[in-house]
């Protein structure tokens, strides 16, 4: 997953901000997402509200499906 994660960040990089949290850690991000997988994708607004979630293996077409959009791609 890590090439497609450096590649979303590299692509979105003018327009999102990528948090890497790790799933096991008691954070801030960990409260407030409630993992329930591994590995699991969060796209949050400002306001810290969950958009959308990925969980379990997800290729580059589905993050760019959301992003796209969202990003002005």
């Amino acid at each position: 997953m890590q090439p497609i994660v450096n590649g979303i960040k590299n692509e979105y990089k003018a327009c999102l901000h990528l948090e890497r949290v790790n799933f096991h850690s008691q954070t801030k991000w960990h409260d407030l997402l409630s993992p329930i997988g591994t590995p699991e994708f969060a796209l949050l607004d400002s306001s810290e509200n969950v958009l959308y979630r990925w969980v379990g293996f997800t290729e580059k077409s589905e993050f760019v499906e959301v992003l796209n959009p969202l990003c002005g791609g």
